[in-house]
């Protein structure tokens, strides 16, 4: 931080004129958050690298180990940054750097987004801090027409019920019975739907 008011206080003696100071450090901010846009992205390939290669385990640790003592982050983090890579590709994380978006709705527009912006009304929107609410504009658009949507399509709906299924090994017994309860309660109520 001291050397940036040193250099703040140099670019002023060299130019008096505040606005074009301003100017200077907006325009570093900015270079800087292009940088950092493709930063996360690379940071979740790198790991991904790290951890399929186990290069790690000729340094005698365990992937966890390796995360929280050399590459600065946990284990739950790194997985949770690789596996968002795997799903979404690195356009999730150019378009989460410009706003929070869960998971949910990524994967309602995710045919709507690639490396040159997000589609949106017959335009291709440059996914940058320039076009910040025009990409949040166009995405709660995309979102609140797909909430419109209330018939989920089958391959929706089968996603769905592997996700249910997966998670259930991590339920209790009691938890699990209930989930067996509510599984055969709806293959009644299918059966019903296919007469």
């Amino acid at each position: 931080m001291e050397e940036q008011v040193k250099e703040l206080n140099a670019i002023r003696q060299t130019d008096p004129d505040p606005m074009l100071t301003l100017g200077t450090w907006l325009g570093r901010r900015q270079a800087f958050g292009m940088i950092a846009n493709r930063c996360t992205a690379a940071d979740a390939e790198c790991l991904k690298a790290m951890r399929d290669t186990g290069e790690y385990k000729k340094m005698g640790l365990t992937w966890e180990d390796f995360c929280e003592q050399r590459a600065g982050l946990s284990r739950r983090h790194a997985d949770r940054l690789i596996k968002h890579l795997e799903e979404f590709g690195a356009n999730y994380f150019r378009l989460s750097e410009l706003m929070e978006i869960s998971h949910e709705t990524y994967r309602l527009i995710a045919g709507a987004v690639s490396e040159d912006g997000i589609e949106h009304g017959g335009e291709k929107i440059p996914m940058t801090r320039v076009n910040r609410k025009r990409v949040m504009a166009a995405v709660e658009a995309m979102r609140g027409k797909e909430k419109v949507k209330t018939v989920p399509s089958g391959e929706a709906l089968l996603k769905r019920l592997e996700t249910l299924l997966g998670d259930a090994g991590s339920l209790g017994p009691r938890e699990r019975l209930v989930l067996i309860g509510m599984l055969d309660a709806g293959a009644r109520r299918l059966s019903k739907v296919g007469e």
